[in-house]
């Protein structure tokens, strides 16, 4: 009696098994993307390189942050991390954004915008992912720096080698 449930359940484990078409996220049109919401995500990431330039560690004003990422943004942690991008990177520069990442579930939540940047070490393109709440244009993490363009497709490969 066992058995046939054991045979029941085979279709449905070699089902899930396949991730190759099933996706944890969805692309988000650029186009349905507000102009302003474009430009706040610019903006910050811009301020952010200007930021690290010039070795102002100072709070970033006229921006709405998620406390998480703003405990992350402290004048010891900023200069951390401005100093790792600088020796990774060297100098960087903002191209464009290139697309837009959220999680099929929960939907409408966060989005990860996906920047593509030119630096000084790398001849391949890089590129920089930053967090975005949907409500108030809240910034949040991730921010990082890949050679992945999805945000997503970095973390997977990152958990596939573990």
């Amino acid at each position: 009696m066992k058995n046939i449930y054991f045979l029941l359940l085979i279709p449905f484990l070699f089902g899930s098994c396949d991730t190759r078409y099933k996706s944890r996220y969805t692309a988000v049109p650029l186009s349905k993307m507000s102009v302003e919401r474009k430009a706040v995500a610019m903006d910050f990431v811009e301020a952010y390189i200007n930021k690290c330039d010039n070795k102002d560690y100072s709070e970033f004003e006229g921006f709405n942050i998620s406390k998480k990422f703003q405990a992350k943004l402290s004048a010891d942690s900023l200069k951390r991390s401005c100093n790792y991008l600088h020796y990774k990177n060297g100098k960087i520069k903002v191209e464009k954004l290139v697309s837009a990442h959220t999680t099929k579930s929960p939907k409408d939540f966060l989005d990860v915008l996906n920047f593509k940047i030119t630096t000084e070490k790398s001849t391949t393109p890089v590129y920089l992912h930053l967090g975005m709440y949907r409500d108030q244009n809240f910034i949040e993490m991730p921010f990082y720096v890949s050679a992945d363009e999805s945000h997503y497709e970095s973390v997977r490969k990152k958990y596939i080698k573990k």
